[in-house]
């Protein structure tokens, strides 16, 4: 799809309101969660995640990360360490990272829920 840019990370960060993690879910094809206004973040490609001093990475299938430590954890930020990553900081320290990929399928989907009268979702 596309790379990541500035204009979606404007937007996360205004929904960065104090609102802890109220969802996170882990499939077989993708990892997502959401919280306060927001939707849902789902990446199908890549998620990293430093939990507890620990680094994990997730990319498909069944895995040993403890997703279930984010429940509850407040984002503070959005920050783009580079085009094809998309970090998410947390009150705590903690991060997660949403990766995306320049081929056809999408990466990571971000749902903004209705605006508006319009629901917004961006895909990368």
């Amino acid at each position: 799809m596309k790379k990541f840019d500035t204009g979606i990370l404007d937007a996360l960060n205004k929904e960065c309101r104090g609102e802890p993690i109220n969802f996170v879910g882990l499939g077989a094809h993708n990892f997502q969660l959401s919280f306060g206004g927001l939707q849902q973040i789902q990446t199908e490609e890549k998620a990293a995640f430093l939990l507890n001093e620990k680094s994990y990475t997730w990319s498909e299938g069944p895995t040993e990360v403890p997703v279930w430590l984010l429940v509850g954890q407040t984002p503070i930020s959005f920050r783009l360490p580079d085009p094809f990553t998309l970090r998410m900081c947390l009150k705590s320290g903690d991060f997660v990272e949403f990766y995306t990929a320049q081929h056809e399928y999408e990466s990571t989907v971000i749902n903004f829920g209705e605006k508006e009268g319009m629901r917004v979702v961006k895909v990368f």
